[in-house]
Order: structure tokens, then sequence, then C-alpha cells
């Protein structure tokens, strides 16, 4: 029995005891649980393990499709991504420390996957309290993020990042995943892969890399946007050389350069390849050509992920100066047009205001706005950036320099050509300038094979993608002449022949034909050498009369023209619409001694990634279509243009050519087509809607400039030849006036030698007579009374030459 005491007493709580036995049963169970887990999360996501290496083995990174030049340059890509792929032995060394020393300096020890990476990532992310956030990811595991182009944050992400990069370095060495690397990751400027990226900063291929350079390479990659030193911003510029540095700093840290070497590399300034170099596209025309073409044949995609080479004809040194030539000559053109106020563009802060282009590096030739400050007695001072220049009044001259100034006040900002320009690329000199609105296009081809050597499409690709050598059907004007007197002479006319150059009114077809010639004089009675020479229109008409429009249509058509021919006394002038490509090509007949020319063609390979050649083009001249004989008197006349008639200006070249100028009514068209030995060029100059170029323009002022400066560059790196001959060509010497062979009453400098089939030289010696005769026609030709008759009305036997033979009744 209890005591009252032991009654009395409280009753003490009972000690908790640690369910230790629980415990260890819930965290057994907690720890086999998140096993299965873990074990099922790694079951499921290994699944697709084998399936990726097997796409990793099997993927072909999109590459470009490169557009090569005749002699292998680049002058074009085609790409989704672009990206050239270059093999581990081709990726500089430096490049390699570099990346590894700030991305994954513990890439050559690990297995896939960094256990310090993650715990210093860990330990910034608590230490900063969330707020400063490291990667821990290695390059391994950002290959595969870039492959499978997945970024987005999640647990099952990451876990299968480092299943996937366990099993990836196991599958292939540390040489195979840089490369790899290297090849696929994004440097901005939408360039993938170091060596894309090089060429577009640099302007080098990687293995010419300098260690800075690897250095700014290697640290676009973790921001290629933000830290890309084109980026206009200054403090991304700032931030680029940052970066640069800092990777510097760590290659020194990882012992891929020396502390000494890093300091002195980090002061050293950023040098980029030209940003206006970057932007240029040397044949940016026959480039787009090719693209149409492989979007036809191999789609879209082929084109821009299968990684094709095309070689092309165009040579990169003659389509430059086709560049050049096309761009210097249309300003000159234009600026005949006078000056138009309407292009002038104002500012409002001439201080402050920053415009477009200013951050260039400047080469003469290169076109820029600058703000006018205002005007002094002797110019203009205008600002570019930082640079205020003073621009003298004799740089405005062009353009009136009375109406300028009133045109261009304080704010205008106007176009300049720079001039000159220091070794900086800051531009020293400038002269106003404006954007051409006429427009014109070049095309140059190698005459015996139909390769196109240089192909301009217009001024500006930028502004206009539209080929006018390519597409554009224009009136040929009097370069048609060419096919109208080769005609009459294979139809047994010859350069000595006499044809009638007086004011001549034609029923053609119950249709009156009035054709004037371009200066509205007649000269009366001249033989045709000299009317091709001086390119006389009625001279021209009569001959096709005597030789006769079918005819001429036929030889034409044998020549290489395709276009519609209109079958009118109209004809001789050029009034058919024709392409520049067509008409090189007629003209390049002539070149190759009359035999026809191949059709211009542009495209020479094509191979696919794995150099398998799926196109392989090459052509040569074609039968005989123009008897030699008479293709070679009308080349004696065409030379004739060149070195004495409307296109003497080629004389500049000192090189055997021969051409003929074009000009339409209303000088809305201008032609010049050329050709020597080796090179048929042809250049036409208009404006698109057809309207007057300027009062006056014909081809020897607006064309031919364009073709003589192309010549200049392209004819050197050609033999120089003589046109042959044919053999059995006789030879007299011919009284300019008469037609007849030449006689002590022949002045000298009326002389011309002249080449004829054999026995078909004139019979008769010129006289005095004759010659005074002769005369006594050419002074009342412009006096007499317009004859009107019908088309081929006095013509004994049509298509002959009947009526105006080498004698003087």
């Amino acid at each position: 029995m209890a005591t009252k005491a032991e009654n009395s007493r409280k009753p003490r709580k009972a000690r908790r005891r640690i369910p230790w036995k629980a415990i260890g049963w819930v965290t057994a169970a907690l720890t086999v649980t998140c096993g299965v887990v873990l074990a099922v999360a790694w079951s499921v996501m290994s699944r697709d393990v084998d399936s990726f290496l097997t796409f990793f083995a099997l993927r072909v990174p999109k590459t470009i499709t490169k557009v090569l030049d005749r002699n292998g340059d680049v002058i074009g890509v085609f790409a989704e991504e672009n990206r050239v792929v270059i093999p581990f032995g081709d990726i500089p060394r430096a490049f390699v420390g570099a990346v590894i020393a700030t991305e994954d300096s513990d890439f050559m020890s690990h297995g896939g996957v960094s256990a310090r990476g993650f715990v210093r990532a860990g330990f910034n992310f608590l230490t900063s309290f969330g707020r400063r956030r490291e990667g821990a990811s290695t390059l391994t595991m950002q290959l595969i993020r870039t492959v499978t182009a997945k970024r987005q944050k999640r647990l099952d992400r990451k876990l299968k990042e480092v299943i996937l990069a366990l099993k990836l370095e196991k599958a292939y060495t540390k040489k195979q995943i840089f490369e790899q690397y290297a090849n696929e990751v994004y440097f901005g400027g939408g360039r993938y892969g170091i060596e894309a990226a090089s060429q577009f900063y640099f302007g080098k291929s990687a293995p010419q890399l300098a260690v800075e350079e690897c250095a700014l390479l290697a640290g676009l990659v973790q921001n290629p946007n933000w830290y890309n030193p084109y980026n206009p911003d200054p403090k991304a510029r700032a931030a680029a050389r940052a970066r640069r540095n800092h990777v510097l700093r760590r290659m020194a840290a990882e012992g891929y350069i020396k502390e000494a070497d890093a300091q002195a590399l980090s002061e050293r300034p950023v040098r980029l390849a030209r940003e206006n170099a970057r932007e240029e596209q040397v044949a940016p025309y026959p480039v787009e050509e090719v693209r149409q073409y492989l979007y036809r044949k191999y789609g879209k995609d082929k084109v821009l992920e299968g990684g094709l080479e095309v070689t092309t004809t165009i040579d990169s040194v003659w389509q430059s100066a086709a560049n050049d030539a096309v761009r210097a000559g249309l300003r000159a053109v234009d600026r005949r047009r006078g000056y138009r106020k309407d292009g002038v563009q104002f500012v409002g802060d001439v201080d402050k205001v920053n415009l477009p282009g200013w951050n260039r590096f400047f080469e003469a030739g290169d076109s820029v706005r600058g703000v006018i400050l205002g005007w002094k007695p002797g110019g203009a001072e205008v600002r570019i950036g930082k640079r205020v220049l003073e621009v003298p009044e004799a740089a405005f001259a062009w353009a009136g320099t009375k109406t300028i100034r009133s045109i261009l006040m304080r704010g205008a900002a106007p176009l300049f050509i720079v001039k000159q320009a220091n070794d900086d690329g800051a531009p020293v000199k400038l002269e106003l300038d404006q954007e051409p609105d006429v427009e014109g296009a070049l095309l140059a081809v190698d005459p015996g094979t139909g390769e196109i050597r240089a192909m301009v499409g217009g001024y500006d690709f930028k502004r206009s993608m539209f080929n006018r050598s390519w597409q554009a059907e224009r009136q040929v004007g009097s370069s048609m002449k060419a096919f109208v007197y080769g005609a009459a002479f294979a139809k047994g006319l010859n350069p000595a022949t006499m044809v009638e150059d007086v004011p001549t009114r034609f029923t053609y077809d119950a249709t009156v034909y009035e054709p004037k010639n371009y200066e509205r004089d007649y000269w009366g009675p001249i033989p045709i050498w000299e009317a091709v020479r001086d390119s006389r229109n009625m001279a021209a008409v009569r001959t096709l009369e005597l030789t006769g429009i079918e005819n001429v249509i036929a030889f034409a058509r044998a020549a290489g023209i395709s276009g519609h021919l209109n079958p009118y006394p109209s004809l001789a002038l050029g009034a058919s619409d024709l392409t520049l490509k067509e008409m090189v090509r007629g003209y390049s007949t002539f070149a190759l001694g009359g035999r026809q020319a191949p059709v211009p063609f542009l495209i020479k390979k094509i191979v696919d990634r794995s150099g398998r050649v799926l196109e392989n083009y090459e052509q040569g001249p074609g039968e005989q279509v123009v008897d030699p004989m008479s293709n070679f008197q009308l080349i004696q006349c065409l030379q004739g243009v060149a070195q004495r008639g409307t296109g003497a200006r080629s004389n500049e070249l000192n090189w055997p050519v021969a051409g003929k100028t074009g000009t339409t009514n209303d000088h809305t068209d201008a032609w010049f087509m050329g050709f020597s030995t080796r090179i048929t060029c042809g250049v036409w100059v208009g404006l698109d809607a057809k309207k007057t170029i300027f009062r006056g323009a014909d081809g020897a002022k607006a064309a031919l400039p364009i073709w003589v400066d192309f010549m200049k560059a392209a004819l050197p790196s050609t033999p120089k030849e003589d046109f042959p001959a044919p053999e059995g060509m006789e030879w007299a010497d011919i009284d300019r006036y008469t037609g007849l062979i030449a006689t002590s009453a022949t002045q000298a400098t009326d002389v011309v030698r002249l080449a004829f089939k054999p026995g078909t030289a004139p019979k008769s010696a010129s006289t005095g007579e004759a010659i005074q005769k002769v005369r006594e026609a050419r002074q009342k030709a412009n006096s007499q009374p317009t004859e009107n008759r019908a088309w081929g009305a006095n013509l004994a036997v049509p298509g002959q030459s009947t009526l105006v033979p080498n004698e003087i009744p």
C-alpha cells in the first residue's frame, strides 16, 4: 500500500526517447526511394543516349555553300548558319588554350562533368545569396547544348546533359570533342565556328590568328552579341576589349602564356578587318544569278545547309575593275544631269549628330555623308565624326558653286566621295557627290569559251537587284549596224562600196519612214568603211536596203542574236529591244573570226561537300557562220570606229580593239560594244524608265568611258594580238572620196588601205575629176530636197549591190 507521501508526489513526465529505429527505417526507405527514383530517371534519360551518340557520330554541321571565282577565291556564300568546318590541326593552339582557360579549365582532366566546377558554382551562389550565378557546364556539356539546341534551365535537362557528357567523353577523344565545339559554337555576326569568325572579324584564316585575336574570339563565346567588337555601341566595344584582356589573364593563370606576354598583349588595340570590306561583295550580281540557279536546281535547303562548292567563271580582278568603272562612269554621267536638291538630308544638332557609316575605315572612292557646318570664302566646313574638314569650292564646282551655297546650308548632310584618306582610314579630302539616278551594266566574256569574266548589273546591288546585263531588254541603237554591215559584206558589198548619205523619205508597206543623221547633216556619197566609222544613219539604212532586211536578220541570228528583231527599215538603227548578254554573244562571233560564239555562261563546276562533281560545264566556238573574209572586213571597219571614229577614246588603250557605239532616239540608251581577240565587253547606260539620260548623251560620252576604264585593267592580263587576216585576203589603197584605187591625184591623207575578197577590189583608178565630182555632191547633200521613194524600188536585184558600184559614171 502506498504511503501518503508517495501519493502526494506529482507524477514525473516520461522522458522522450528518440525513435532511432524509426528514423533509420525512414532514412533507409527514402534512400531506397531516391535511389529507385534516380535509377529510374537515369534509366529513362539514358534511353536516348545511344540514339544521341549515333546522331552525334553521323551529324554533319550545317555548312555554307561557297561560290568561288575561277581562281578559287570565295566571292559569295549561302548559308543558314555561316560556317566553314576545319580540322583540329588547323585550330590555333592559342585558341584552344584561350577557350579552355576561360570556359573549362578542367577540360583535359574531367570525364565530361567537372566536380570542381559544380562546387565552385554552388559556393558562389550560396555566398552571394543567389545574386551571383556561375555556370558549371563543361565544354562537353556546352557542345551538347549547342548540338541539341536546348538551352532551357530545367533539372531534367541538366541531368540529361550530365549523362550525355559522360557518355560522349567515353566515346570520343578530347581533340574530337574540341574540334566539334570549335566548329559549332556561335561567335556573333551570323558566324558559326572559328574559321568563319576569323574571316569575319580579322579577314584571315584561323591558322593565321595571333594570340590576342584568339583571345578575343574565345571571349565572344560567353555573350557574342554584347562582346561583338563591331557593335556600334562604344560601351560594347570597350567591353569586347576588356573581355579579351580577361581571357589573356586567364591564359596566363593557366600557364598557356606568360604573365608578361598577357600584359603586353592586353595593351594592343583591337584591330579588325575593315568594316566596309566585310560588307563589300566583289560580285553581287553574278552571285545572285548563281543563287537563283541553285535554288531552282537543288532546292533552298540543299543550298543553305548542304555545303556545295560552286566554281564560277568570274575573274575577281576583272570584276573589281568592272565595278569601279561602272560606278565612276555612272557618277560622271549623272553629274551632267545636274545636282538634285531633293536628295539633300538635313540634321538637327550639327555638333552632336552621329550619322551611320562614320565609324568606317575609309579609302579613296568611298561615299559618306558629311554635315555642313557653314561656308567660308574659300569653301565649306564639313563634319564627319569628330573631324571637321575644309572642303574647297572646287569640290562643289560641278554642281555650280553659287547654286550649291543656297542649297547646302548649315545642317545639310549631302553625300561626298572620299578623294583621299590617311593611313588610319580617316577622310582628308572630299568632293561633293550624289547617288546617281542613271543606271548601267557591263558584261565581259572570253569569246572563245563564253565564260563570263565580269558582270555588273547596275550601280548598286543593294539599291536594285535587277540584273540589267542579263535581264534588261533595251533598244540597241547604232550598235546594231555591225550586223547590217556584216550581212552586207557577206552578200557581196565591200568596205569601199559607195552608198548615198542624202535626205530620203522611204515608203515601206504603206508606212513612211524618214531617218535622220545624228548631227542632222548629210555627206552625199561615202564609202561604207567611212559610214561605219562615223556612224552615219542614212548610209546604214541604205546599206540595209541594198542587203535586204531578211538577210540582215538571218545574219544576226547566226551570230547569236536570239531576241525579237523588227523586220522594218528602222532595224538598221537598232530599233529592237535586246539584252546585253545576246549583244555580247553576237560581237563575240566577230572576235572569233566568224565562228558562232558560245552562249555566255557563269557556272563552271559544282561539287557537293564530299567532293563529288555534280556539274561540270565546258564549251567552245561553234561552226563557221560568217565567212572569214566578210568577218575580217567588218572587223577592219570596226577598228576604224575605235581608232578614228566615234570610239576613238579607245586609243588610250594602245591595243588592237574593235567596236561600235550605240545611241537611241531621245538619248535614252547609250551603248558601246567592243572586243579584242581575247575579250568581248559590252556596256549599256540609261535610266530604268526610258527617259533622256541628258541632252547629247550618246554611246561615246556615256558608255565608252566605262568600257575603256574596264579594258585598261583587263587587257594587260591577255596576249596583245592583232586580228589575223584570213589567208587569201587581198589589200588595196583606196581613195576615201571615190572608193576607187588611189592614185597620184589622191592626197596622202585621203588614202586608206582596205581588205578585199579575191577579185573584188575596185577595178578603176581614182582621178582628179572623179574626186571633184564627189566633193561637189557632198557639198550639195545638205541643200538638196528630200528624196521620196519606195523601199527597194530602184534595186536591180533585191539584196545585191548594183545601185552603187565602185565606179564613178
